[in-house]
């Protein structure tokens, strides 16, 4: 664009947000309220801005996702979802979502999870990283009162003290707890030695499963068995595990190694949701 007759600047580019940014040949300048107008464009008193559109979520939306698949009616990404796929009916990214997938219908996944799925099922609801649910109906109205989910849980440890292992191997990711519900479990735990005490390749293999109620404060009452697989002097090493809380609102698979033993953790966590919309 060239410069008006009277004028030092002229329009450069136009932000994502609508904004205008103007040039003096050199530098980005900003244009007062008659410059804008005079170049036909919206002058905002309130922000002091110069726009050639007026700003909207719903546009940024779009063009924020890009490189997402959606299919069916109703279907909804909320800003930051990348690289996922919607099919089915009214089904929702909460936003900020990661390699996401969501078949069925009515499903929701919370924001700022990344690589978890929803594959089938109506009312469900993922809220943990790298989750896999299976929706079960919701009683025909409400999110998450019925489902079933995968959870992978991992982690590290050097010596006998207790230790949280966390989804997906991530930083303070655990698993969220759900008011107002019964979370049956059953969680394959495996610990294999990789270095200090005892054999290289050495492992113990323990099976934890049971129950948990959820009060509306998220105050946990456990029941559960954990059995040993493989069994401590055949070939295994005397691991234990237990599901327990890790914070107020998080739980998941804590093991205990051996001293001076470097134990490589992996545990496969199956959980069946079944919760209230009346609140205990």
């Amino acid at each position: 664009m060239n410069y008006k007759n009277g004028y030092s600047i002229k329009p450069k580019h136009i932000t994502q947000t609508g904004e205008v940014i103007f040039t003096d040949g050199t530098n980005e300048v900003r244009a007062n309220q008659i410059t804008c107008q005079d170049y036909g464009y919206t002058y905002n008193e309130s922000t002091g801005t110069c726009s050639a559109f007026k700003y909207n979520t719903k546009i940024n939306n779009t063009s924020d996702n890009v490189h997402n698949i959606i299919k069916g009616n109703l279907n909804t990404t909320n800003l930051g979802t990348e690289n996922s796929f919607l099919l089915g009916a009214d089904n929702k990214s909460e936003g900020d979502n990661l390699n996401i997938m969501i078949t069925g219908s009515k499903n929701v996944v919370d924001k700022d999870l990344k690589n978890t799925s929803i594959i089938s099922g109506t009312f469900g609801q993922a809220k943990n990283q790298g989750e896999v649910v299976m929706a079960g109906g919701g009683f025909g109205s409400t999110l998450a009162l019925a489902q079933t989910s995968f959870i992978q849980q991992s982690g590290i440890t050097t010596d006998a003290t207790e230790t949280s292992l966390l989804t997906q191997n991530l930083s303070s990711a655990y698993i969220q707890k759900v008011k107002n519900s019964v979370i049956g479990f059953e969680a394959n735990v495996i610990g294999i030695n990789y270095g200090g005490e005892g054999e290289v390749g050495e492992y113990g293999y323990v099976q934890v499963t049971g129950a948990v109620k959820f009060t509306n404060g998220l105050a946990s009452t456990y029941h559960q068995t954990t059995t040993h697989i493989v069994q401590p002097g055949h070939s295994g090493m005397n691991i234990t595990a237990q599901m327990k809380d890790v914070t107020a609102t998080q739980f998941g698979i804590a093991v205990t190694g051996l001293a001076e033993t470097r134990i490589q953790w992996t545990a496969e966590v199956k959980l069946w949701q079944n919760k209230l919309t009346q609140t205990f």
